[in-house]
C-alpha cells in the first residue's frame, strides 16, 4: 500500500521536485491522491488561492507563487490531472510561504551589481476612433465627449468608457473604435450596459447605440466579455470569419491569429461559427473551442478557464505553456521584442503565475532560475537561450 502524505513537509518536498521537473512517479501519483483524500483538502486549497489573489502589497515574493519547468510531463499525466496538480502546486508554495524568499534575495543582490535594462510592464490606455474619424489618446484623460448622433460618452482612463445606456432617438448605425496598442489594456461598457475588457495589441470596432435588429460588435486581439442579456438582440462578436453568437454569458476570446481562434466560456452559452462553412457550435461552460477560419475547422476540450482569463485581473498564469508562448504574451504587455537565440529554448515548458503589473526583470528572473532559459535584456530587446 502507498503511503499517504499527511504533513505540510512532505507535500512540500514532492510539490518542489514536481516544480523542478524532478518528480517521480509515484510523487506525482502521491500528490493527486492527496487532492483527491478529502474535500477538506479540495476547500483548503480553493480558499488558499483565493487569499493568494487577494494579497496586493507584499513585497517581491507574494508577485510570484511558482514558476517551474517541466520536459516531458505529457507522458507521465493527463491534461485534467496537470489542472488539478498546477492547484496543488501553486497552494502549497503559499500556504507553506517557503522556497522562493533565496531567490528574492538573489534577485535583489544581483540587481545591486549590475546595470540592468528596466522595462515597465503595460498599463491603462488606448486610442480612441469617433464616427467622424477624430482620435483621442485616453490616458491620463477625463472629458465627456458627444457623438454625431446626439449620444455622450465619458472617458476616464481608470475607470474606461462608459457610453450612455440607448436612449438616442437617432435609428443611424455609427461606430466608434477602439485600439488598444502594445504595452497598454482597457476596458469599456458599451451603450447596452456589455462590459469589455481589452488585452493589449487589441482592437473593437462597436455600434455607438445598437440601433438594429442584433448588437453585432468586431474584435481583432483578445478581448473579455460580460454580456447584457437581451433577448430581442441577440450580440455577436465577429473575429475574422468567426461569428460569436451570444445568449447572455461571460467569456474569452483570443483572435491575434486568424488560424487559431480561442474562445473560453465561463459561464451561459453562446454558438460559434465559421462564416456560411460551418454549422453553428454550441458550448458549454468550461469549454475551450479552437478555430481555425482559414480551413473552416473547430474543435472543444473543456479545460480549467482561469489561466485564460487571469490576465483580466491583473495577473499572468502558466498552465504548461511553451515558452515561446509565453514570450509571446510577454511581447505584447511589455512592448518588447523577443528573439531566440536557440530554438530548443521554445519548448521548456512552465506552470505558474506571476503579477501583470511586475518588471520584467524580475519575472524573467525568477522562470531563469527555475529553468533551463536564460535571458539577456538589450534596451527593448529579450534574447532567449538555452542553458
Amino acid at each position: 500500500m502507498k503511503k499517504k502524505m499527511t504533513s505540510k513537509e512532505n507535500i512540500l518536498h514532492d510539490v518542489l521536485d514536481y516544480l523542478k521537473g524532478k518528480a517521480s512517479d509515484d510523487q506525482i501519483t502521491n500528490l493527486q491522491e492527496w487532492l483527491a483524500d478529502s474535500d477538506e483538502n479540495k476547500e483548503q486549497y480553493r480558499d488558499i488561492v483565493r487569499t493568494y489573489y487577494r494579497l496586493g502589497n507584499v513585497q517581491n515574493w507574494d508577485q510570484v507563487n511558482v514558476f517551474a519547468a517541466k520536459r516531458n510531463i505529457n507522458s507521465k499525466i493527463t491534461r485534467k490531472k496537470k489542472l488539478v496538480l498546477w492547484h496543488v502546486a501553486a497552494s502549497i508554495v503559499i500556504l507553506l510561504g517557503v522556497g522562493l524568499t533565496f531567490l528574492v534575495n538573489d534577485f535583489s543582490k544581483e540587481q545591486e551589481l549590475a546595470q540592468v535594462t528596466i522595462i515597465e510592464p503595460g498599463q491603462k490606455g488606448a486610442e480612441l476612433i469617433l464616427s467622424n474619424g477624430k482620435k483621442y489618446q485616453v490616458m491620463n484623460t477625463q472629458k465627456v465627449l458627444k457623438e454625431q448622433d446626439g449620444s455622450t460618452l465619458q472617458i476616464d482612463t481608470l475607470k474606461g468608457i462608459v457610453y450612455d445606456k440607448e436612449d438616442t432617438k437617432s435609428k443611424e448605425l455609427i461606430y466608434n473604435t477602439i485600439k488598444v496598442a502594445k504595452g497598454q489594456e482597457f476596458n469599456l461598457q458599451l451603450a447596452d450596459g456589455t462590459k469589455v475588457w481589452l488585452n493589449a495589441d487589441s482592437e473593437l470596432r462597436y455600434p455607438v447605440q445598437f440601433t438594429g435588429k442584433s448588437r453585432k460588435v468586431y474584435l481583432k486581439g483578445e478581448g473579455y466579455f460580460e454580456v447584457a442579456h437581451n433577448k430581442q438582440k441577440p450580440f455577436v462578436v465577429n473575429s475574422f470569419d468567426q461569428d460569436l453568437r451570444v445568449y447572455g454569458t461571460k467569456f474569452n476570446i483570443n483572435a491575434y491569429d486568424k488560424r487559431l481562434i480561442k474562445t473560453v466560456l465561463v459561464e451561459g452559452s453562446v454558438g460559434v461559427k465559421i462564416a456560411e462553412r460551418t454549422e453553428e457550435k454550441r458550448m458549454k461552460p468550461g469549454d475551450l473551442l479552437n478555430a481555425n477560419t482559414v480551413e473552416g475547422s473547430m474543435t472543444t476540450e473543456q479545460v480549467d478557464v482561469y489561466p485564460y482569463t487571469a490576465w483580466k485581473d491583473g495577473n499572468f498564469l502558466f498552465n504548461n505553456e511553451s515558452l515561446e508562448e509565453i514570450m509571446l504574451r510577454l511581447e505584447r504587455w511589455y512592448d518588447v521584442k523577443v528573439f531566440f537565440a536557440d530554438n530548443s529554448a521554445r519548448d521548456i515548458r512552465f506552470i505558474g503565475d506571476m503579477k501583470r503589473y511586475t518588471e520584467i526583470n524580475k519575472l524573467l528572473y525568477f522562470i531563469e532560475k527555475s529553468s533551463g532559459a536564460k535571458f539577456e535584456v538589450k534596451e527593448d530587446i529579450v534574447i532567449v537561450r538555452s542553458k
